[in-house]
């Protein structure tokens, strides 16, 4: 039972107290999750619209943002399921991210990366880039497993990845270590290594998905050596107050599965290694409807916060909590020290500031109906059921989109991805070809 009960909580008291990870200071404990949302160029850098989504966000008080849908290598980009990415993979792109960096450090608001080396076995598979894991394992969703409004008749079951080999291994700890270079001249105040959902670095996490018999495989000291490395990498390149971060799964939620006290053993190893913070989410590509919840504190009810917090003693970030009393009393009850906001910051980019201000009551919540996940998936610009300005920050009232718009993955990938039918593949690309 919890300590301190919801409706006795002032969600401001919690939320708005400072938080110090490693050099920063955060102004609350409010922070936006990455999410590949950001409507780039398509040629990789960051576009008005990209920049306008983060300020839009800034603006609205959040007291740090982690960006997502950014790619440390080429290979991360051509593989990619969706479209929209940003890269950190040359230095070309650095002074389009710095101009990115500078305009949110004015808001007083730190900005970190999220830094992808691959995409695992849910990559797009192509005749250049094979689909590598840390073993041969395809991932499989079944129809029951999906997020609540994305329907795929039958499931989809993926690519079975090749194994992984030690040079491809040590190839990515390098890159990830000169991506973070790049985010650092920037201007990002530091990253994040994604070891979430199914992808490549998580692979190597749980032993359902790693079978492997060398040092990267076995115990979890060698299950972790993947993030271990490039930690250990970035912060001798980086130096000791460049932040870094890791987000990673904590019950993968299916029989056979790793559970949270062999996730929370792996961040012990993890921040022994130097990591600052771990933002800590729920299920994967298996168990996907987790990671998107329903309702509001799942991985508090059932233990996966709990075993994390006991593991770890530098700030844990919680995500999946969208109301405010629920979420100062995660912060409350010592589950968690500070909470990412994902789809809920885009039904409502001034969610802090309703918060700072006691405007509870005008905080437009998230739908859970996952309007934008299946545009995501569908290669498609993302938009919000309840907030039409979501997608369109950069444009004055009333102005129209432009003519064309350009989407990476092809439709018939995406959305075979999305349905695992070629019926059904072929009546939505008819669909999506007409909506343009």
């Amino acid at each position: 039972m919890s300590a301190v009960k919801a409706d006795a909580i002032d969600p401001a008291e919690y939320l708005l107290k400072p938080l110090t990870i490693n050099s920063l200071t955060l102004a609350n404990r409010i922070i936006l999750s990455p999410m590949a949302v950001l409507a780039t160029r398509p040629d990789g850098h960051p576009s008005e619209q990209t920049i306008a989504f983060f300020h839009e966000r800034a603006r609205g008080g959040v007291g740090m943002i982690i960006v997502g849908g950014s790619v440390a290598t080429r290979r991360a980009l051509e593989e990619a399921p969706f479209g929209g990415l940003l890269r950190m993979d040359d230095d070309s792109f650095v002074p389009d991210l710095k101009r990115m960096t500078d305009l949110i450090h004015e808001d007083g608001v730190p900005i970190i990366a999220e830094l992808m080396t691959s995409f695992g076995p849910m990559a797009k598979p192509s005749a250049e880039w094979p689909v590598i894991a840390a073993s041969p394992q395809a991932i499989t969703t079944a129809e029951d497993q999906f997020p609540a409004g994305i329907i795929v008749p039958g499931g989809r079951t993926g690519a079975t990845p090749r194994e992984a080999t030690i040079d491809e291994i040590r190839q990515f700890g390098q890159e990830t270590v000169d991506a973070a270079l790049r985010c650092q001249r920037a201007g990002f105040d530091g990253v994040e290594i994604g070891a979430h959902m199914s992808y490549f670095a998580a692979s190597f996490l749980s032993p359902r998905t790693n079978w492997r018999a060398d040092e990267y495989g076995g115990d979890a000291a060698n299950r972790a050596r993947i993030i271990v490395d490039q930690v250990r990498g970035i912060r001798e390149a980086a130096g000791a107050s460049f932040v870094i971060g890791v987000r990673m799964s904590a019950n993968e939620h299916y029989d056979g599965g790793q559970g949270p006290d062999g996730f929370a053993e792996i961040a012990k190893i993890v921040e022994r290694a130097g990591v600052d913070y771990v933002a800590m989410t729920d299920g994967n590509y298996v168990s996907m409807g987790r990671s998107a919840p329903e309702t509001d504190g799942d991985a508090i009810e059932h233990g996966e916060a709990q075993a994390f917090r006991a593991a770890l003693s530098g700030p844990l970030i919680l995500g999946s909590i969208h109301d405010p009393h629920r979420a100062a009393q995660a912060i409350a009850d010592g589950h968690g020290d500070a909470i990412m906001f994902a789809r809920q910051m885009l039904a409502d980019p001034q969610y802090a500031a309703k918060v700072r201000d006691g405007r509870l009551s005008e905080i437009v919540p998230c739908d859970r109906q996952n309007l934008c996940m299946r545009r995501m998936i569908m290669g498609m610009p993302v938009r919000c059921s309840v907030n039409p300005r979501m997608g369109r920050e950069s444009r004055a009232p009333g102005k129209r989109p432009p003519l064309q718009r350009v989407i990476k993955a092809p439709i018939e990938h995406a959305v075979l991805a999305a349905t695992g039918s070629e019926r059904v593949m072929t009546v939505a690309g008819k669909f999506m070809k007409s909506s343009h």
